[in-house]
Formats: structure tokens, C-alpha cells, sequence
């Protein structure tokens, strides 16, 4: 009598939204020293129908709309109106990103949110000049509403952060602590570390891989042959009123070639002048919020 044998199939591959970032050129009523933010004027009817334009190309069902502004989105409340109706009448799923300034006035039902916050004390975000009554408040409605945080790491201490991921884990974060390593400006490599082994563990934090890629372009001047989860299945849309522009990434400024003017079909590139960057989007696919 033969024995039967019972194949052993690996997991099923877990089916992901794609990635579609609209940045709105805007004005921050912050002045963090190492951004680069200019001065613009939002006409926020025109930008409303160019981001409506943007939506209606995707499906809500497969797609993960992250929403921006190059400076805060939140001085725009009718965006977010916005972008809160569209979630609730055709059921896409839409993150915003804000500097947390405008909390909690800026919460709207439906949407998710993404903060930018450099710690949990004043000292910490000392480029952000944020206090620590702003700070305290960002940090309350990041816990409550399991946001993403992305943290811009330049002259933070070891101790300084992992007392920032110790606060996390003390509050219950259940959200996605994202480490970004301060960029040198003009294709220049990473030149501030963070060595993972030093840092405390937690869930929220990045896997590993992410810290050796970012070790990997600190030390070898170029990303090697890693692909950031943005060249998968990500696309970049500018809106200047009822201007828009279309990019695959913009970590760092790519030739006008690889730009598209106007709302054009999406190119798609074997090869794309990565730099020496290191993205929020390296392993974007994992977030929950990709999922289908």
C-alpha cells in the first residue's frame, strides 16, 4: 500500500493596495531647519477638483491614498472636509500627513493619520520648534488614534530615542514608529547612524533590514541593489491649484524627464536615479493599512 504524500504549499502571498502619495504645494506654519518649504498660496477650490481628479482614476477597493501638503495640511479645513466625504460616500481609504499642530481640530472621521514628531520632548524637537504643550497633546493623539509617526533622526542621543520608544510602549502605541535618517542634501550620503542593536525593541519599530540598508548607504555612498517599496507599486502626484505633476519618486529631485505634466498615464522605469536616499516608503508594503 503506497503511502500518500500531502504537499506542504507555501503561504499565500498577501494581497496589497497600490501607493498613491498627493502632495499639495502649501505653506507650514512650522520652520523646521532642515526642511526646504517655500513660500505658496493655496487656491483651495481648484486644488479640491484637482485632487477629486486624482481620486477618480483609482479604485477605492486597491488603493492606499497618502494626502500632503508641502508644508500642513491641516491650515486647509475644507481639504480635509474633503477628503473626509470622499471616504465616507465612495469608501476610499486616505492617511493624511500633519505635523500635529492642529490637533485635534483636524480630525475627521474616516481618515487615517501619519504625525511628524522628532521625540517626546521639547529638547528632542528642537528643528521642529514645537513645545512641550504641543508636544505632549501630538503625542496623546498618536496613542489614541494608532498613528504612524515618522521621526526625523539628526542629533537625538541613543538614550534620548530609545526613551522616546520606551514612552511608546508605555502608552500602548499600537501604531508604526518610522525612523528617517536626516538627509544631506544634493545626492550626498546619509551621514548621521543609529545602530539597531542599541535600540530597545518594540513592535512599532522598523525590522532590521531597514537600519542595514540605511548602514549600507551611510557607509557605501549608494543604495546598492535594494528597492524601495515606492518603485513597486508607488506614484507621486503634485498639486498646485489645478496644476498637477506626476512623478515615480521624489526622494531626491529626478531629472524633468521623469516627470509628467498634467494628468498623463503612469510611467513606469527599469531603471530610476535613486541616489543616496533612504524613504519612508522602503517597506511601505508592510504596513497594515496596505493590505487589501
Amino acid at each position: 500500500m503506497s503511502s500518500v504524500v500531502i504537499p506542504v504549499w507555501s503561504p499565500r502571498p498577501r494581497a496589497i493596495r497600490r501607493y498613491r502619495n498627493i502632495v499639495i504645494k502649501a505653506p507650514c506654519n512650522l520652520r523646521c531647519t532642515y526642511c526646504e518649504v517655500k513660500k505658496a498660496r493655496v487656491d483651495v477650490p481648484k486644488t479640491i477638483h484637482s485632487v477629486g481628479q486624482i481620486l477618480d482614476r483609482f479604485d477605492p477597493k486597491t488603493t492606499l491614498f497618502r494626502v500632503e501638503a508641502d508644508g500642513e495640511i491641516a491650515l486647509y479645513p475644507p481639504i480635509l472636509d474633503y477628503l473626509a466625504q470622499r471616504v465616507a460616500s465612495d469608501g476610499y481609504r486616505i492617511e493624511v500627513l500633519t505635523n500635529g499642530t492642529r490637533l485635534p481640530e483636524c480630525l475627521r472621521e474616516g481618515l487615517l493619520w501619519v504625525i511628524s514628531l522628532d521625540g517626546h520632548t521639547q529638547a528632542m524637537n528642537s528643528k521642529r520648534g514645537l513645545k512641550q504643550a504641543q508636544i505632549d497633546i501630538i503625542m496623546d493623539y498618536a496613542v489614541r488614534l494608532s498613528a504612524d509617526l515618522q521621526c526625523v533622526f539628526h542629533d537625538q542621543s541613543l538614550e534620548e530615542m530609545n526613551a522616546f520608544i520606551d514612552e511608546l510602549s508605555r502608552r500602548g502605541f499600537a501604531g508604526r514608529l518610522h525612523l528617517l535618517p536626516l538627509l544631506a542634501l544634493g545626492g550626498k550620503p546619509i551621514q548621521v547612524a543609529l545602530d539597531y542593536e542599541s535600540l530597545h525593541k518594540a513592535p512599532f519599530l522598523e525590522k532590521k533590514a531597514y537600519f542595514d540598508r540605511w548602514e549600507h548607504i551611510r557607509k557605501q555612498g549608494n543604495r546598492g541593489d535594494f528597492v524601495c517599496d515606492q518603485l513597486v507599486n508607488g506614484y507621486n502626484y503634485y498639486v498646485a491649484d489645478d496644476r498637477i505633476e506626476m512623478v515615480k519618486c521624489d526622494c531626491y529631485a529626478p531629472p524633468p524627464a521623469f516627470t509628467i505634466q498634467g494628468l498623463g498615464d503612469e510611467v513606469e522605469f527599469e531603471e530610476f536615479p535613486c541616489g543616496t536616499c533612504l524613504s519612508h516608503q522602503e517597506f511601505n508594503n508592510r504596513r497594515p493599512a496596505m493590505g487589501l
